[in-house]
């Protein structure tokens, strides 16, 4: 979240809490609070270079949760992808920027376990975008190619980020795992997962909040 909404956030926190003579004070001391988070998190990602651009605690649950016989499909792809491939049997891992899909993929060269593709967008990327597209756009169909039920893992942090949300319902396993980053952009039933499916992580840090469903 940019630091100028996280300040009007901890100012509007603070209003219920003081007096309106305080606010002024409570909006000084929300700047070098988030300002520390944010020089804690750095030496965080130094001490941690390798680990996935999401939340610390949802890289320990996937940590302890994942297993070599597991097949999973990322949308969105970075550091995360090597990390994810070494813990996955199989990763299918998309990326819709070519510059950035060839820099990853120089990382990627050491697994023979993914499958990793580069796929345009069909629409232009600073478009909002949506739940529902008529035809799918060609990102969010790699994840329709697999079988129903054939996933353990799908991770969201991509383009299109609900529509993949959607076309991954069908595709993972029952107790297979839906985790998205960045879960605090939009209402969590904007999201379109499932009431029956259980959230069995969610957690933030200074750039981000992650969520973990799991299928009922």
């Amino acid at each position: 979240m940019p630091l100028a909404r996280r300040y009007r956030v901890s100012a509007m926190n603070a209003r219920g809490l003081v007096s309106l003579g305080l606010v002024s004070l409570a909006r000084v001391a929300a700047r070098p609070v988030y300002l520390l988070r944010r020089v804690a998190y750095r030496l965080y990602e130094w001490r941690h270079p390798d680990e996935p651009w999401i939340s610390q605690r949802a890289v320990e649950f996937c940590d302890r949760a994942l297993r070599p016989t597991m097949r999973g499909v990322e949308t969105g792809s970075g550091r995360s992808s090597a990390w994810f491939a070494a813990r996955l049997g199989h990763l299918t891992s998309v990326e819709h920027d070519e510059a950035w899909y060839q820099k990853v993929r120089e990382r990627l060269q050491t697994f023979s376990n993914v499958d990793y593709r580069f796929v345009p967008l069909d629409h232009p990327s600073e478009a909002p975008t949506r739940p529902v597209y008529d035809p799918v756009p060609r990102y969010v169909a790699v994840i329709s190619e697999f079988d129903d039920e054939s996933l353990d893992l799908v991770i969201v942090d991509g383009h299109y980020r609900q529509a993949c949300v959607r076309a991954a319902i069908p595709k993972l396993k029952a107790g297979g795992w839906l985790l998205v980053d960045n879960t605090n952009w939009i209402p969590e039933a904007e999201w379109g997962v499932p009431p029956s499916w259980r959230l069995v992580h969610r957690s933030t840090n200074v750039m981000t909040e992650t969520s973990i469903w799991q299928k009922a």
